[in-house]
């Protein structure tokens, strides 16, 4: 087995490069790791011995080398020439940049990003460690197998390693970007308020109608995607400001908008709409009265671009991609930095209303109650710092809808943590109520409902939104 190691902390790597040492390993480092090593009585190999150069350019060059490389990418030992060192094992722990120091770009490490990436993309065959925060873990997998985990777990280790590198990146993106303004043009109408500047980085959706998108056009976009894209039925969403305002979905699209619209026609005045089937003529003439912002769907027949041109002088068509992934990611700064987190997509099991109820309330934010009727946004309330504020709030809306709410679901995005808010919505007519399960006081909501003859049902996932 051969281990190499590109360390920028000797001293932590040593326990990890002694134990592999005492298991047979054959040890090779870049000049300055192999040195510290010696030290301490571990013999190593310095690359330097391969590629006949200590470092270049005062240190910016030292590992990156085919011959390093060649050995870390190769799929088999058979695929390079018998003498060609092989490596089973890469340690990399990266220079600790900091956009703090004066001469922040020297800290920017290449050859040893380079090295994960490597060794990350063969996991196949070679086990790469990303930096100190695996050590431990590594330590307890050598004492577990007595050498090389098994392929799930360098998998685990791969999928760190890209992580590692991704946030790597990000640090140095925000600090060269906070030093060097964005100088490319403007590809947005203006940001969120028309004093201010955007840019997007990405594939614009294409605009057939209208004015260019702005930072708000495509945020609302983004929500309304979040809700109708992939849903087996034709849906339609109202947004204002990010929030859904209407949806409903139905076998017949024009229905769907029209459900949609019901909601709150004075709040869905200037909105944008989303849908996830293309738009005919006659579903555009179903919207004659309504002022629509943006109308976005997935194609639009030439006879209903053609009408919203002669009749919705002010409205924008956007045709959304075809394949419009995901992202893996979502990303928003804070304090100066950047955050990551996985999105939100999880789902119940449960019924189809609520599953819609579910989508919906992803996209609102917390504290978030919206009371639903098959497939039909009744009424919503979000953003409120109070639940049962959010609760009483759904409640009146749905109330002004004067229909009844025997066969609705009240549905809430958090715990309802005391009665009261069974006890309104008890009072108001609802008959079914979901929220996720684990709250303060669980058994004692659940008393409360079955006592009031209320189906209460526990959804396994929170979807707060801030």
């Amino acid at each position: 087995m051969r281990v190499l190691f590109s360390v920028w902390d000797k001293g932590r790597a040593l326990p990890l490069a002694r134990r592999f040492q005492e298991l047979g390993a054959e040890l090779w480092a870049s000049a300055g790791t192999a040195k510290a090593f010696a030290t301490e009585g571990l013999p190593t190999h310095a690359l330097d011995t391969l590629t006949g150069f200590e470092a270049l350019l005062g240190g910016r060059v030292k590992t990156l080398h085919p011959t390093i490389f060649a050995g870390i990418l190769a799929i088999s030992p058979a695929d390079l020439p018998a003498d060609h060192p092989v490596w089973d094992v890469v340690v990399v722990d990266l220079y600790p940049f900091s956009a703090k120091e004066p001469d922040y770009i020297e800290l920017i490490d290449v050859g040893g990003v380079s090295l994960i990436r490597a060794a990350a993309k063969n996991f196949q065959r070679v086990w790469v460690i990303p930096g100190p925060a695996w050590y431990e873990k590594a330590l307890h997998d050598l004492a577990v197998h007595g050498g090389m985990p098994p392929l799930p777990q360098r998998q685990v280790y791969a999928a760190a390693a890209f992580q590692l590198t991704a946030h790597y990146d990000a640090m140095i993106s925000q600090a060269i970007f906070q030093e060097v303004p964005v100088t490319a043009s403007p590809n947005l109408r203006y940001g969120e308020n028309p004093h201010q500047t955007a840019v997007f980085v990405g594939r614009l959706p294409e605009v057939l109608l209208g004015k260019a998108l702005s930072y708000n056009n495509l945020l609302d976009i983004e929500g309304g995607l979040r809700i109708v894209s992939g849903w087996p039925k034709p849906a339609c969403v109202i947004l204002k400001h990010t929030q859904p305002c209407g949806a409903a979905y139905d076998a017949d699209p024009i229905e769907a908008y029209r459900k949609a619209l019901a909601a709150d026609p004075m709040a869905a005045y200037g909105g944008i709409v989303v849908c996830n089937f293309p738009v005919e003529k006659s579903w555009v003439e179903a919207t004659r009265g309504h002022f629509i912002e943006l109308l976005a769907a997935p194609a639009f027949s030439d006879e209903a671009v053609a009408w919203v041109a002669n009749h919705k002088k002010q409205t924008t068509l956007v045709r959304l991609p075809l394949n419009n992934p995901r992202a893996k990611w979502e990303v928003r700064s804070a304090l100066g930095g950047i955050l990551w987190q996985t999105p939100d997509t999880a789902e119940s099991e449960g019924e189809e209303v609520l599953r819609w109820a579910e989508r919906i309330l992803r996209q609102m934010y917390s504290n978030a109650v919206v009371v639903v009727r098959e497939g039909e946004l009744l009424s919503g309330a979000g953003g409120q710092t109070s639940r049962i504020e959010a609760v009483r709030l759904a409640l009146q809306r749905a109330q002004a809808r004067q229909v009844p709410l025997d066969r609705a679901w009240l549905v809430s995005d958090g715990f309802f943590p005391f009665p009261d808010s069974i006890e309104l919505s008890a009072a108001a007519g609802i008959r079914h109520i979901a929220a996720p399960a684990g709250g303060k006081n669980q058994d004692l909501v659940a008393q409360t409902a079955k006592k009031l003859d209320i189906c209460l049902t526990f959804l396994p996932y929170r979807h707060f939104r801030h």
